[in-house]
């Protein structure tokens, strides 16, 4: 198993992974401001890379997708209802990738945006913006629900077994990394017996005073940086 993790200055996170065997990589959310990074990672690891895979289009950073889809051949995988121009590959629920001889399945998993889906890989998940550690993705796109992330976390990925690893897209209050256990216990948004009104009440709160994002980021990136 070849993985790292990428953080930039604007507590994103993106993902390498790779087969050893092949040397076929796949990189996850990929930020334009750590694309140097992943070019030299992966030229010193010998590394060819094959898919670039975006758990949604992103609104809060600058893609990094179209610039190594461009610069290596790499295919860019999305969820089927992501509206980004230069896709190679759409993939849905119970979908997998196969990078070398490393198997990856796609979970749908929308709210945070209609086309969001997190990617399991062995013993974790890479979760976007849905999930994060201690929390949930906000709901503040136009295309965001609420409803839609409360049943994607509950019924999809709190579903998969507890020891499982969580690695979500943004850090949270310096958190990188959790587990299902974790998650399922400690979550700030989902303890223990919270209704899904009532998920969907604190995320109507949080819209009304939390972080508005600029489309420029959004456009772009549904562009491929054009």
């Amino acid at each position: 198993m070849i993985f790292r993790q990428f953080c930039t200055s604007d507590d994103e996170i993106s993902y390498l992974l790779a087969d050893p065997v092949t040397r076929y990589a796949a990189l996850l959310d990929p930020n334009l401001l750590a694309e140097p990074d992943y070019i030299e990672v992966m030229n010193r690891l010998d590394l060819r890379l094959v898919y670039v895979i975006e758990t949604h289009a992103h609104e809060s950073h600058l893609s990094a997708a179209s610039v190594l889809r461009t610069d290596t051949g790499a295919r860019l995988v999305t969820h089927s209802e992501a509206d980004i121009s230069c896709v190679d590959m759409h993939v849905d629920a119970g979908d997998s990738i196969f990078v070398g001889e490393e198997c990856i399945s796609v979970l749908a998993t929308p709210g945070h945006s209609m086309c969001s889906l997190s990617i399991r890989w062995r013993d974790r998940v890479f979760t976007g913006h849905t999930l994060l550690a201690g929390a949930t993705g906000p709901c503040l796109r136009d295309d965001a629900n609420a409803g839609q992330l409360f049943d994607s976390v509950e019924q999809r990925l709190f579903a998969l077994p507890d020891e499982t690893l969580v690695y979500p897209g943004r850090i949270r209050n310096g958190w990188r990394i959790s587990s299902i256990g974790q998650e399922r216990a400690m979550n700030a948004d989902l303890q223990p017996g919270t209704t899904r009104g009532q998920f969907i009440e604190r995320k109507q709160l949080e819209a009304m005073y939390g972080r508005t994002w600029k489309n420029d980021s959004l456009a772009a990136n549904r562009h491929c940086g054009i």
